[in-house]
């Protein structure tokens, strides 16, 4: 196989597929770094709601 049908053939992968010819400490690392993301994205907004409530909502109107 040459060169030039290796880089096609990277072309083409998904993301999904080129993810899983990835090394497996990477794969794990890059899980740990978007769960660090996702963890610090929750943190970050319970922070700021506490800081900045969000203004009362009126009672609906019955009719």
């Amino acid at each position: 196989m040459s060169s030039h049908h290796k880089s096609e053939a990277v072309r083409k992968r998904s993301i999904w597929e080129s993810y899983a010819v990835l090394p497996p400490k990477t794969r794990l690392n890059i899980s740990l770094a978007l769960c660090a993301v996702a963890i610090a994205g929750i943190v970050i907004s319970d922070r700021l709601e506490e800081a900045m409530p969000p203004p009362p909502k009126a009672a609906p109107k019955q009719s």
